[in-house]
């Protein structure tokens, strides 16, 4: 990966209770799996956590279990004048946000794929970036971003959008090298994206999501497991995981280690940023 400067706009170093929004607007950039591994860390930690997800398709309650609310975009309801009302939608998530002074309780919103327009208009709304500001919210948002040019171009302009509607939130980039490095692929991409790229991780922190092999990542999705329960299929000798994954013992342990080896690096690059979650108390 090509070197960058310091980000301009580098994450404070924050302590609990923070709200983090995980976003990338298009889908199947692996927003549902990086949302997993925070969730994972914060129980890590024993810190409590309100997920949500904007999404009809329910992922992370297959891998977290039903605690997690989904926020029904597609049940928006139609005022006297026609017009669909965001308020009931987002009204959970907005009373966990702006909440946490009291409830000390941590919040993570998951935005599903092409439903990122509905979340920024909420945002705009509702002027969250003034609750953030009279509250004292800390609210990081994780943009995620694979290496085509669809993913970059959308990032870009989700960031730019996110200075205007929620300047008080912080920004982190994270580079999903599933398909490769965005920064490196971006070479080959028009000569606006590849400088864009650059000018986004010169002003932004941002953080690796490492490539997980395709093989073991189809098995991780198919089982909607979360990581420390397929880690522990380890004590019995992976004969759990044999009986899950319907595999012979050589392909299960690869797939369990893959899993620990794939989490712990995303755990890491989290905790550089909020170190909080390493069990660092700012």
């Amino acid at each position: 990966m090509a070197k960058t400067k310091s980000p301009t706009h580098p994450v404070k170093k924050v302590a609990p209770p923070i709200t983090c929004i995980v976003d990338g607007d298009v889908g199947g950039v692996g927003k549902s799996l990086l949302a997993i591994i925070l969730a994972m860390t914060f129980s890590l930690v024993d810190l409590t956590l309100k997920v949500f997800e904007l999404d009809e398709q329910g992922k992370l309650q297959r891998f977290l279990g039903p605690e997690v609310q989904s926020l029904h975009a597609a049940r928006l309801d139609a005022d006297a004048d026609g017009e669909r009302d965001l308020l009931p939608v987002f009204a959970p998530f907005h009373e966990a946000l702006t909440t946490m002074p009291q409830t000390n309780a941590s919040v993570l919103l998951e935005v599903g794929g092409a439903l990122t327009e509905l979340a920024n208009s909420f945002m705009a709304e509702v002027d969250v970036d003034d609750d953030i500001s009279a509250l004292g919210l800390n609210v990081v948002v994780f943009l995620v971003m694979v290496a085509t040019a669809e993913s970059v171009r959308q990032v870009l302009g989700q960031a730019a959008r996110l200075e205007r509607i929620l300047p008080s939130a912080q920004i982190v980039i994270v580079l999903n090298e599933r398909d490769g490095c965005p920064q490196k692929a971006s070479r080959d991409m028009p000569e606006d994206l590849a400088k864009g790229v650059d000018r986004l991780l010169d002003t932004y922190t941002h953080i690796r999501m490492p490539r997980l092999r395709p093989q073991s990542r189809r098995l991780l999705e198919m089982l909607g497991e979360s990581p420390p329960l397929i880690m522990s299929w380890r004590h019995d000798h992976f004969r759990e995981a044999m009986t899950r994954t319907r595999l012979p013992l050589s392909y299960a342990k690869r797939f369990v280690n893959d899993v620990a080896d794939w989490s712990g690096k995303i755990h890491k690059e989290l905790t550089r940023i909020l170190p909080f979650l390493g069990g660092e108390h700012a």
